[in-house]
């Protein structure tokens, strides 16, 4: 079994997706969260300077999508067939919708309201 580190932000957000495939294969990995004082010190360490990103024995993946798509194919979920995997594609390309409607980011608290 491979070991596994996920690397993001003391939240949800783009990591959950990652989150919950780990929990429902029920496969044990290393949640390093990280505080956001301590981010602008990390950045620079992390390819692209952006996370989340998954470490795979040593291996660096970023992009959370990608690195959804690799749990899923790793855990079978990710379809048996083409069309399948069109399926699952796609109800990952909607959960990425949904969560881009969200302003995470967002530090204006007037635009948060809305």
């Amino acid at each position: 079994m491979p070991h596994y580190k996920l690397t993001y932000f003391n939240l949800r957000g783009r990591a959950e997706i990652i989150r919950y495939l780990f929990a429902f294969s029920g496969i044990k990995y290393e949640d390093h969260r990280i505080e956001q004082a301590d981010w602008p010190k990390i950045k620079p360490t992390i390819p692209f300077g952006k996370i989340p990103i998954l470490e795979v024995d040593g291996v660096t993946l970023h992009q959370s999508l990608a690195i959804a798509r690799y749990l899923a194919k790793e855990t079978g979920l990710a379809g048996q067939t083409p069309l399948e995997q069109a399926l699952v594609d796609a109800i990952v390309d909607t959960i990425d919708d949904f969560m881009s409607m969200f302003p995470w980011g967002e530090k204006n608290q007037d635009v948060k309201v809305m």
